[in-house]
């Protein structure tokens, strides 16, 4: 990684890698899901149908529904766990490797040291309550259980066969697993762009910094940010999008419309210049010569003394 856009692709990678993650939880889910209701249609069919009346015989229905509701908390709890580790690994890795990179284009050492774990977790906690990830997931849940307990009483009165009946959680499911996603990347990005402003926070002590709106430029990135690429302005100031979202950095802005699922990144200048890992001896001002440190011996010398 040479500079802070190679390393915004790697960490982009590993939050992309977190998002399967959580596909293959919910699949796993609706694997079992689908066993309790393939149980429901063999041990309570009647004349080759499963009505609304033979399943609330003896609690069937609420029995059934409570298992499908334990499977798909399961799968809530297991892909809010994974947003929690993805959003403490992207911000450790860019502070880190954003403080190599600081350090290097400075030509000296700023004063980086170990993060401890509680910095860490007050670090990726979402500021705005309603925001935070038990929130969120407590939403989710309300929602998607509400949902598929009625569906699945209404399939039963519509007659739904097992096919149908199938479809009819599949959807519920999807929903549930493209809102665990949506906030598995959204909490992810955001704290990668924190844990790079952190590190930059730290190198300020010492150096002149400055940031510099860096815009994912395709056909999915909001127009608002697409205007606001390449502004650069002071470490105290916020950025102000036209949608109305202000804020230090981007998935910051204190905006939904701005926020969730931004991919917009934020570049450091470090003394007037955008820091670069070059495999080459270099010069400082001073006419002194520094070698080149790759990350892994920098991360050696400087992190686990």
């Amino acid at each position: 990684m040479k500079n802070q856009n190679d390393l915004d692709k790697h960490l982009d990678r590993l939050i992309r890698k977190s998002e399967n993650q959580v596909t293959k939880i919910y699949a796993a889910r609706y694997k079992e899901i689908t066993k309790e209701i393939d149980k429901m249609y063999k041990n309570y069919e009647v004349g080759g149908k499963l009505t609304l009346n033979e399943m609330n015989r003896y609690n069937r229905l609420d029995k059934s529904l409570d298992s499908i509701t334990r499977e798909l908390l399961k799968g809530q709890n297991q892909a809010c766990r994974l947003a929690q580790r993805t959003a403490e690994q992207q911000y450790l890795e860019n502070y880190y490797r954003s403080a190599h990179m600081y350090e290097f284009t400075a030509q000296r050492k700023l004063g980086f040291g170990l993060v401890d774990n509680d910095t860490i977790k007050a670090a990726v906690e979402n500021p705005i309550d309603k925001l935070k990830l038990p929130a969120v997931k407590s939403r989710n849940r309300k929602a998607v259980v509400d949902r598929i307990r009625n569906d699945i009483a209404q399939g039963l009165a519509r007659g739904s066969s097992y096919r149908e009946m199938t479809t009819i959680v599949r959807k519920a499911v999807d929903m549930d697993m493209n809102k665990a996603r949506t906030v598995v990347q959204t909490e992810s990005h955001r704290a990668q762009v924190k844990g790079r402003d952190a590190s930059a926070r730290q190198a300020e002590k010492y150096v002149k910094l400055e940031k510099k709106w860096s815009a994912a430029l395709d056909g999915s990135t909001r127009s608002a940010h697409q205007d606001l690429d390449g502004v650069t302005i002071g470490m105290d100031e916020d950025f102000k999008s036209p949608n109305g979202g202000v804020g230090p950095y981007p998935s910051s802005l204190n905006s939904a419309s701005d926020d969730i699922r931004c991919r917009c990144s934020c570049l450091y200048l470090v003394n007037g210049r955008e820091p670069e890992l070059r495999r080459a001896r270099t010069e400082t001002g001073d006419n002194e010569v520094i070698p080149y440190v790759n990350y892994k011996d920098w991360e050696k010398e400087r992190l686990k003394k």
